[in-house]
């Protein structure tokens, strides 16, 4: 009977912690807490440099939990980062500024705000301006012959320090005559300078390799020649197996031989006037210094048996 009875009691036992345990809390049926919900977020669209501007945040949270609020800003200055409002300081310096509040109500996931305000009186720097190197001048090529400019390196109107450093020594000094001449080690040219050391014109001949932008140089046809400059202005005949085709606009004078082949080059400052065209008195005179150095040129090489 006693046996009968304490499984009686035990079987009880058993039913009512079923009961219990069904009667108890189950945590998977309980509702989510819930962000902070963000009523209203207020900052002015705008700022002027110094302003004093005044943020405000109206929020709430469904589950009566106690809200906290943190700002924060790009730039300027808050007079708190905390609280349902604050004031800031605008910065002179800066075309906008993000504010940023953060809604925490310490369970759940925190709710953000950001809005932008812009500065009125904003002034977009200057764009910074691309510095392009000026390109380099055109270079004097060692074996390019330009009119009225360069032939062989040699610039009109350099000093002829520039000569000496880019030829050496001439064959003799600069004398009275301010002539140079490099026809040791056969370098084939020569030339004149000024009372002031600048070089005034400068002669071509073989074996000289130096060539027009249109590759005409000694040894070249006349025909070549005139293809690429045209016919010339001033035309000397024949004389002593030579002539003389005058460019004097370009500054630039070919002789030729009996066989119509160049065998000097002479290159001289260009003249506006040709010969026999009424000028300037400058012209005639810059004509006349251009022959006289040919003349003069034309007795050394006979001196030298050039």
């Amino acid at each position: 009977m006693k046996n009968k009875y304490r499984i009686l009691s035990l079987v009880m036992a058993c039913l009512i912690s079923f009961y219990i345990a069904g009667c108890g809390s189950d945590d998977s049926d309980e509702p989510a807490n819930n962000s902070p919900t963000v009523d209203t977020f207020i900052v002015p669209t705008e700022f002027n440099p110094g302003d004093i501007l005044e943020f405000k945040v109206l929020a709430y949270d469904e589950d009566g939990d106690p809200l906290t609020y943190t700002w924060t800003v790009s730039a300027g200055k808050l007079s708190s980062t905390t609280g349902v409002s604050v004031k800031w300081t605008a910065p002179p310096d800066v075309e906008s500024v993000a504010v940023t509040v953060i809604v925490s109500d310490g369970v759940s996931k925190s709710t953000k705000r950001v809005k932008k305000t812009a500065n009125l009186k904003f002034v977009p720097p200057d764009p910074i301006e691309e510095i392009i190197p000026e390109p380099d001048p055109e270079p004097l090529e060692i074996n390019l012959i330009q009119p009225g400019r360069s032939a062989a390196g040699i610039k009109l109107g350099d000093p002829f320090k520039n000569v000496e450093k880019l030829h050496g020594e001439p064959d003799g000094p600069l004398g009275v005559d301010r002539h140079f001449s490099y026809w040791d080690p056969n370098k084939g040219l020569s030339g004149f300078v000024d009372d002031k050391n600048l070089v005034r014109s400068v002669f071509v001949r073989r074996p000289n390799k130096a060539k027009t932008r249109g590759r005409n140089g000694i040894g070249n046809t006349l025909e070549q020649v005139e293809k690429e400059f045209g016919n010339a202005e001033e035309e000397k005949p024949l004389i002593h197996g030579e002539k003389k085709h005058w460019y004097w606009k370009k500054g630039i004078l070919f002789t030729y031989d009996v066989d119509n082949k160049v065998v000097r080059i002479y290159i001289f400052k260009p003249h506006a006037a040709a010969p026999g065209v009424a000028g300037a008195p400058r012209h005639q005179e810059m004509r006349k210094a251009a022959i006289e150095d040919l003349r003069r040129r034309e007795t050394f090489s006979t001196q030298s048996g050039d």
